[in-house]
């Protein structure tokens, strides 16, 4: 029995892979506890499966499997969970942007408080202003619905006994700090000074982060529907105020309704009924991939 199951998803990061699975291993070996590596390729374009496979045949701690395709970090993550062995499991990033070093504060904190998810967040972000101001946004817009959402990182340590509610759900649609939270009964936070990647370029544009974001809310909660329907009501109030203070007006004043006016109010009533089928459309599409049983993650080679 391992006592550490380090995963980490692996995507185009030939650059950096190497040294970050070398430093790893320098870290878990001062703690003189059994440990295996699981590194994942998520379908990357350059040479990281060979690396990883030179990795493998050097030490026999580590495990490599290949994805048939680019499916995203947290289905990658999802497969290293369901193959890894240990008590303790360990998600990290392949640029070591997070010192392995840091996984015994992350060790030390979760005996010491007999905690279930341990969360290393950095000091200082090492991010742009936009991505920032993103994350903000995001962050406090799902605390709307629960107030332990939208906490955390990609550098955490949890239990083998959340780990085992957590692989639960298999399915297309897994977010492992979403669902870590329905069974998680103490989360704690350790504050961690994060290097800057160094990976050449970042695993996700702004796109995919949208897109992302998108769906882990439409998939775990029901915040987007609730701010329609506020909103809705709103518009709603609004526009009946509106509508009574030109009937008034016309009646009063015999001024006529204006050509802007009634362009105004047909573009905010179009935006707003595209806005609101886009999110019902969002929740449809998660749906069909649950319903259809989508496949999270297809492993191409393993060694």
């Amino acid at each position: 029995m391992k006592e550490f199951s380090i995963i980490i998803p692996v995507f185009n990061s030939e650059s950096c892979i190497e040294e970050t699975v070398k430093e790893v291993i320098n870290a878990l070996e001062k703690l003189n506890k059994e440990y295996e590596i699981i590194l994942i390729d998520d379908g990357s374009k350059d040479s990281s499966w060979q690396i990883i496979k030179q990795l493998k045949s050097a030490n026999s701690n580590i495990i490599g499997v290949k994805l048939s395709k680019n499916y995203g970090q947290h289905s990658a993550l999802l497969c290293g969970l369901n193959i890894c062995s240990g008590n303790n499991i360990v998600t990290m990033d392949d640029d070591l942007e997070q010192q392995p070093e840091d996984i015994l504060k992350l060790y030390n904190q979760l005996v010491s408080t007999n905690a279930d998810l341990v969360y290393g967040m950095p000091i200082k972000s090492n991010k742009n202003i936009l991505r920032n101001i993103l994350r903000y946004l995001y962050k406090h817009g799902t605390r709307n619905e629960n107030k332990t959402a939208g906490e955390g990182s990609s550098f955490r340590l949890f239990t083998k006994k959340l780990r085992n509610e957590v692989i639960k759900h298999n399915g297309s649609l897994f977010f492992l700090d979403e669902i870590a939270l329905w069974y998680a009964d103490k989360l704690e936070y350790v504050k961690l000074n994060f290097q800057k990647s160094k990976k050449i370029n970042s695993s996700y544009s702004y796109s995919h982060l949208f897109d992302l974001s998108l769906r882990i809310v439409s998939l775990s909660s029901t915040m987007p529907l609730r701010m329609l329907r506020v909103t809705g009501f709103y518009i709603f109030s609004l526009s009946v105020f509106s509508g009574t203070y030109f009937i008034v007006r016309k009646f009063l004043f015999k001024v006529p309704m204006g050509y802007t006016s009634i362009i105004v109010v047909l573009l905010f009533g179009i935006g707003i009924i595209t806005l609101s089928l886009g999110i019902i459309g969002e929740y449809l599409g998660n749906l069909i991939a649950l319903s259809n049983n989508k496949p999270p993650y297809s492993i191409k080679e393993k060694v």
